[in-house]
């Protein structure tokens, strides 16, 4: 399993430099190389620009994608059975 790359202390995409934007894309992107499937964490099926940019290079690369909200549908189906 593969977390998101992030630092606590840039709560905010303003807090960095363009430079350590384009190198955490550039990280996203190779580690969504390395996986299987990617999970979108799509929060009252919310998705933003970013997140969107990676689900369609994920696709490229024939990726599994899977989201969130798919999952709770699901588990809250198998829940009532």
């Amino acid at each position: 399993m593969l977390v998101p790359i992030y630092n606590p202390y840039k709560t905010s995409k303003d807090d960095f430099t363009e430079e350590e934007a384009l190198m955490l894309d550039k990280m996203h992107k190779e580690r969504i190389k390395l996986s299987d499937a990617i999970l979108v964490v799509n929060v009252d099926s919310y998705i933003g620009n970013s997140t969107k940019s990676e689900i369609e290079f994920a696709k490229s690369l024939g990726k599994e994608i899977l989201y969130y909200t798919d999952l709770i549908k699901k588990c809250r189906f198998v829940k009532q059975k």
